[in-house]
């Protein structure tokens, strides 16, 4: 097991789970979704990906949602509240990664130490003055909650945010 979103399939492939982002290796929640990740594989029959026969990403990986005996790994991660949806608009991913937040599952549960505002942009969340952000002007809006800007679907920024708080 490599981390939440990125695994070793039985039979050797790596595979990166294309939208959704679990916790870096050594922020908080991270073992959470690597072990979370390794039982789901462990355990299952059927392991199958979609697509059958997904691209690959600059590092060699297969981007596929892993199907473990027909159920979404990305959406078991989001419901357990160990990933954020990453550059999707995927309605049943923003649906549950809504869900979770709304619950406090998982990573979600530390929101409280997530003090804003942020600036929200088309598919992330940032700190004011984040260099990601110079560009936008008006396109970025003003939020002073990291939970809103997630239930609508939004990630925290690998640059000015460490995820989760």
């Amino acid at each position: 097991m490599l981390d939440g979103d990125t695994l070793r399939l039985p039979d050797g492939r790596r595979v990166r789970l294309p939208a959704v982002d679990t916790p870096e290796l050594g922020r908080p929640c991270a073992a959470e979704a690597r072990d979370f990740t390794a039982a789901r594989l462990a355990a299952a029959g059927e392991v199958r990906l979609a697509p059958a026969d997904p691209p690959r990403d600059h590092y060699g990986r297969l981007l596929a949602d892993v199907l473990l005996d027909g159920q979404s790994l990305q959406e078991a991660l989001l419901s357990a509240g160990l990933a954020t949806v990453y550059d999707s608009e995927a309605p049943r991913l923003l649906a549950l990664q809504a869900q979770a937040v709304g619950a406090r599952a998982g990573m979600h549960a530390r929101l409280d130490r997530a003090l804003g505002p942020f600036l929200v942009t088309a598919h992330r969340f940032h700190r004011p003055g984040c260099p990601w952000v110079r560009g936008e002007g008006p396109a970025a809006d003003l939020c002073p909650d990291a939970a809103v800007a997630l239930a609508a679907g939004r990630s925290p920024c690998r640059t000015c945010l460490a995820w989760p708080p």
